[in-house]
């Protein structure tokens, strides 16, 4: 086992046997299902682990993450579970912790990707939000809305599907990141539905792509992650903060914190609102109702 490039695949006792002694390959190798193992080195690989589940049971078909890796989405840098599917009554094997064969009822709309069967994209959204506990509404659209950025067509895709009716209606494929995705998706179900990824503004000469912004009332929300924390990255955020001001905007500035306290969202969410209002009022004030005798 001296070489790092024997084995890089997954395989059974029987098929090193050869070379390895029975201590040696338990003490190198992990069970990953059945008789099927891998290299200790190599398990938390979920592509590696993929290609062992189903030599453990080539009829499986690909669930969730696994789905939508196979089909070549690129999935967030989260660490992600394996699962495959047999035919049968609903229940799940027992298998290592870093992948599952579960028994459920074959799915529609197969299809085949080389050696493996998998589900539909839209089975594979269902799947993660199910099989994988991605159980938060916001979290799912932001999910969606990465997927959209890499193939358009899913949009009409889910909006067959009962189940992904209304992840359809909030979704924007040109949301950049997930945080973004989330504050958009808790805006609009808080009723303010104007705001939008990406908004375009000229000033001063230059031009400005906002995060999320409501063009109607001239309010801007920036996400600040940790790469706005450079010296450089905020003078560049001091400038066009103070440009969009200058033309009557109104900007916010939105961090992780905003979108995990639920105290601190109350109190971002009021004054968004507030300022909606007062630009409202103000024009009301510069546009009276007339009234109808």
């Amino acid at each position: 086992m001296d070489n790092n490039n024997s084995y890089l695949w997954p395989v059974t006792y029987d098929e090193v046997s050869h070379e390895l002694t029975k201590w040696k390959f338990y003490k190198y190798f992990t069970k990953i299902s059945g008789s099927v193992y891998l290299k200790n080195d190599l398990i938390d690989d979920p592509v590696l682990v993929t290609q062992a589940l189903i030599k453990r049971c080539p009829q499986g078909v690909l669930r969730g993450y696994a789905a939508l890796n196979r089909r070549g989405y690129q999935l967030f840098d989260d660490p992600w579970m394996p699962i495959i599917s047999i035919s049968g009554e609903p229940r799940t094997r027992k298998t290592t912790n870093v992948g599952k064969i579960i028994r459920r009822e074959t799915p529609e709309n197969l299809r085949r990707s080389g050696e493996f069967t998998l589900v539909s994209d839209s089975q594979a959204l269902l799947d993660v939000f199910s099989l994988h506990g991605l159980d938060s509404f916001e979290h799912q659209v932001a999910l969606i809305d990465h997927l959209i950025r890499q193939c358009p067509d899913l949009k009409d895709e889910i909006k067959k599907v009962p189940e992904l009716r209304k992840h359809a209606e909030f979704t924007d494929e040109f949301a950049e990141s997930p945080p973004e995705s989330r504050l958009r998706v808790r805006l609009h179900m808080q009723g303010h539905r104007n705001f939008m990824p990406q908004v375009r503004v000229e000033l001063e000469g230059r031009r400005f792509y906002l995060d999320l912004a409501d063009p109607v009332w001239g309010v801007a929300l920036e996400y600040n992650g940790g790469w706005h924390y450079t010296a450089e990255q905020r003078s560049k955020d001091a400038f066009r903060k103070n440009a969009l001001k200058n033309a009557g905007w109104d900007v916010f500035e939105v961090t992780s914190k905003i979108l995990q306290s639920q105290q601190a969202w109350d109190y971002f969410f009021q004054q968004v609102t507030g300022a909606i209002q007062r630009k409202f009022a103000e024009r009301r004030r510069r546009l009276p109702m007339q009234t109808v005798s």
